[in-house]
């Protein structure tokens, strides 16, 4: 994720047209599968330990809810296009607020979580919402293509976004939220595999199964004949899904067999980034970019570095933000009230200081 941000933004241009690029493009095109796999994977797991409480709508489920605004908001935040609500009030220019309104993976994972959520409170039963959310992942996945070939310029400037990527959307929901959709699945079947004793041999059929997946859609491509209309396979083909959610699920499949031979004990560093991811996705990402600051590495280095010189700054950066994630990890262990009351604090100071600011 931070290696891909660096390279993406800070890479000299002419190195991006030879196929050491393309090739790296391809590998760090599966961070953001990933990512959301992990996502929908978590929410199978709240969801099995507390299904009642959510499908009651108890305060399990308003609690989730507010955490799924609470990401949507800061994903529309960090495409501000300054960092004053008095100038965002007058705004009129389209363009800006159709970069405003694109979504980003934040949004998109916030979006689908909410959907899915909210089918389990409709559906109530487990089995039942399995089959009804692998329906509606394929769904998304083979309409996909279609819907984003659809004119959207006289829909809504905040909703058009959510379908294509005509509007500077990088991650619309079709196909983006079939992959946490993925997740969610796959999820409640390997917590199913750990009740029953056959964790390791659901894992290793898992394995298999996604091999068999990247080569049946590979071989999809080689037919004679397309069902879509000016057919891409690097846009929103469902083979180029299955292609990447297969090597998603390989990669995960290994990362489970590392940490079993390591016998982790669950403080790991992959551990630690991913219970902080939130933290530090949006951090990581104002360094790099700093959307509405006049300090970041694009305005400071621009797009005039090579392999080596992004490769030492992603490793700078990574440990910082390791040290970062280290620090509000412990902070909650040793006291929750105080890790909460310094997180209002500066969420007040920044929701203050957007409000208050004149320009």
């Amino acid at each position: 994720m931070i290696e891909t941000h660096v390279v993406n933004a800070l890479l000299v241009p002419n190195l991006k047209d030879e196929s050491t690029f393309k090739v790296l493009t391809f590998i760090n095109g599966l961070v953001a599968p990933s990512f959301l796999f992990c996502a929908g994977f978590a929410l199978a797991i709240s969801l099995s330990k507390r299904w009642n409480q959510y499908i009651q709508l108890d305060k399990t489920f308003w609690r989730y809810v507010q955490r799924l605004f609470f990401i949507l908001i800061v994903g529309y935040s960090l495409h501000l296009p300054f960092f004053s609500l008095k100038k965002l009030l007058a705004l009129s220019d389209v363009q800006a607020w159709s970069s405003f309104f694109q979504i980003d993976i934040l949004q998109t994972i916030a979006i689908t979580l909410f959907l899915l959520t909210l089918i389990a409170v409709i559906i109530r039963k487990e089995k039942i919402f399995i089959y009804a959310i692998l329906i509606f992942g394929l769904f998304i996945v083979f309409s996909a293509p279609i819907i984003r070939a659809l004119d959207y310029s006289d829909w809504n400037v905040w909703l058009r976004p959510l379908f294509t990527i005509e509007y500077k959307s990088q991650f619309p929901l079709f196909p983006w939220s079939a992959f946490l959709i993925s997740g969610t699945i796959l999820g409640f079947l390997f917590i199913k595999s750990r009740i029953s004793g056959v964790e390791k041999s659901f894992i290793n059929r898992t394995g298999i199964a996604s091999l068999l997946m990247i080569v049946i859609a590979l071989g999809f491509e080689y037919l004679p004949f397309s069902v879509y209309p000016n057919h891409n396979f690097w846009k929103a083909s469902p083979e180029f899904f299955f292609v990447r959610l297969g090597l998603v699920i390989l990669s995960l499949v290994g990362l489970w067999k590392f940490e079993q031979l390591k016998k982790s004990t669950g403080n790991s560093v992959f551990s630690l980034f991913g219970q902080e991811s939130l933290l530090v996705y949006v951090v990581h990402l104002l360094i790099i970019y700093g959307y509405t600051y006049p300090w970041s590495f694009i305005r400071y280095f621009g797009q005039t570095l090579n392999y080596f010189e992004c490769l030492g700054l992603f490793i700078l950066l990574t440990a910082a933000m390791y040290l970062m994630a280290y620090i509000w990890h412990w902070l909650k262990n040793w006291n929750l009230r105080i890790a909460k009351g310094v997180q209002y604090v500066w969420l007040t100071a920044i929701v203050l200081a957007f409000i208050l600011k004149e320009s």
